[in-house]
């Protein structure tokens, strides 16, 4: 369920993953361009143990756009549209604390300073994800905190084909 909630940003797609984009929408659209991305490795020590409980007391990820794991045709125009809403008991998302990374097998990129002009209240909305003219297996990870301190996490994949 939280993987499916993520968004992929992707969507969160990520974008701009490059240097080309310099954060300007030019045609209101996000590039990810995966010849930018570095080596970046797993941190699974990162979260305390019992930490996918605390996850699910945090804010709730939704991914309205693309379903994970969504197959895409190289060229095709792949939107993004991610929600995020307020933990079981209200606390209200804080969005000063997303985070978005990006990878393709064992490299990855942080996209989340690129994806603040998408950012609308307590949502992402990317209208278009050019991934450069890469294909492969795209995987968002996305994480949010709420204004009680507590954390949630999701990821999501997009397929791009030729």
């Amino acid at each position: 369920m939280i993987r499916s909630a993520v968004l992929s940003f992707c969507l969160l797609y990520v974008c701009a993953l490059s240097p080309a984009w310099a954060g300007e929408r030019g045609g209101g659209g996000l590039t990810i361009d995966p010849d930018s991305f570095a080596r970046m490795p797993r941190n699974d020590t990162a979260a305390p143990e019992g930490a996918r409980g605390l996850a699910q007391e945090g804010p709730l990820i939704l991914l309205r756009q693309p379903d994970d794991g969504t197959v895409f045709a190289e060229g095709e125009s792949i939107a993004v549209h991610l929600e995020f809403l307020p933990a079981a008991d209200g606390a209200a998302p804080d969005m000063a604390t997303l985070s978005v990374i990006v990878r393709k097998g064992w490299f990855g990129k942080d996209i989340t300073d690129v994806l603040e002009p998408y950012v609308e209240g307590a949502a992402i909305r990317v209208p278009e994800v050019d991934f450069a003219g890469h294909t492969g297996e795209f995987e968002f990870e996305i994480g949010i905190g709420d204004e009680h301190g507590r954390s949630a996490e999701a990821t999501f994949l997009v397929t791009v084909e030729s």
